[in-house]
């Protein structure tokens, strides 16, 4: 059996390879979807009791601490039985928490709807990928929907989730992918979650803090890299000037880290005015004036942006995770 620091150099990117080449797991038995069931049951649970902030934080530490020890005890396990067993078991979990082939493959399907004037189609695959309300969007604020999205999720779905493997091996990353999980599910300022939600959307923000700063860098360096390889198509200048000037510009601490960057590198105009649940929210507009609306070509050149940004933050991330192990063995 190979040493431990040999095994992060294999299986770290081998669980980023799968799933970026499969393009995500979709089945009912998938670990995501059982953490979201078993969240699901705490929250009836403590909603039914109160639907106030304490309740909501007892539910979110609740919810952490009981999903954290399943994976503990199945990590257990499968290291009795079998190293071999254990690794297989590491690959497949952090392949399920990763994002990169999910995104690329849902925003892919939802670029050719629009490539093929399927807007009803198009508005229907957006579900997937963003909470808004969907149904009377034209095809830009569809291209710009996707394009928030896959800008938010090289944070949450990549580089966050990275960041908490490197700092805490599988269980980081568990209680990681709950805690933002919790927060997509009860987080909300509307009148149901705003007391019972804040606590989750609160350590949603902190545990993204760092990561999407990490993850901005990473992804003006892909700009800078693809500028030089792409022509016209991504401005790093502008990427960076955008990041600069409009990175606070969101009522999510971290959100704009990336939209700006993203927003910047595209020449694009993010942010305004979005339906949730029949309800108006008003972002502040994210890119200078002489930007141009989202089209669907520019959910191309955000994919590229953000599958190079994965593919940096995985290089970075096994480095660290490496440095960490044979700091530790010695």
């Amino acid at each position: 059996m190979p040493p431990y620091s040999v095994f992060i150099f294999i299986f770290y990117p081998l669980a980023f390879l799968l799933e970026f080449c499969i393009g995500g797991f979709h089945y009912r038995l998938h670990p995501v979807n059982l953490i979201g069931k078993l969240a699901g049951f705490f929250e009836k649970l403590f909603y039914n009791i109160s639907n106030g902030f304490l309740s909501g934080l007892f539910f979110n530490l609740i919810s952490i601490l009981t999903i954290t020890a399943i994976f503990a005890i199945l990590d257990f396990i499968f290291i009795k039985v079998s190293i071999i067993l254990f690794y297989i078991f590491f690959v497949y979990i952090i392949a399920s928490f990763l994002s990169t082939g999910g995104l690329t493959s849902t925003s892919f399907k939802i670029y050719k709807d629009l490539k093929n004037d399927d807007t009803a189609d198009a508005r229907k695959n957006l579900l997937s990928l963003a909470g808004r309300d969907s149904m009377t969007l034209d095809a830009s604020k569809i291209a710009r929907a996707v394009i928030e999205s896959i800008a938010e999720n090289t944070g949450d779905g990549i580089g966050s989730v990275l960041f908490y493997l490197a700092l805490g091996g599988i269980t980081g990353a568990v209680i990681y992918k709950t805690a933002n999980l919790l927060d997509s599910t009860v987080g909300y300022k509307n009148k149901k979650y705003e007391k019972f939600g804040k606590f989750s959307a609160r350590l949603d923000d902190i545990l993204n803090y760092l990561p999407f700063r990490i993850t901005a860098f990473f992804m003006l360096l892909s700009v800078f890299m693809l500028s030089i390889t792409g022509g016209k198509k991504y401005d790093f200048r502008n990427a960076a000037k955008s990041w600069k000037s409009f990175k606070k510009d969101h009522p999510s601490p971290n959100a704009a880290q990336l939209e700006s960057v993203m927003a910047g590198a595209l020449k694009i105009k993010l942010g305004g005015v979005n339906f949730y649940g029949g309800v108006e929210s008003k972002k502040p507009l994210i890119g200078f004036n002489y930007y141009d609306n989202a089209d669907k070509e520019n959910i191309i050149e955000a994919i590229r942006i953000m599958e190079l940004t994965s593919i940096l933050l995985i290089i970075f991330y096994t480095i660290i995770i490496y440095l960490i192990s044979i700091t530790y063995i010695l």
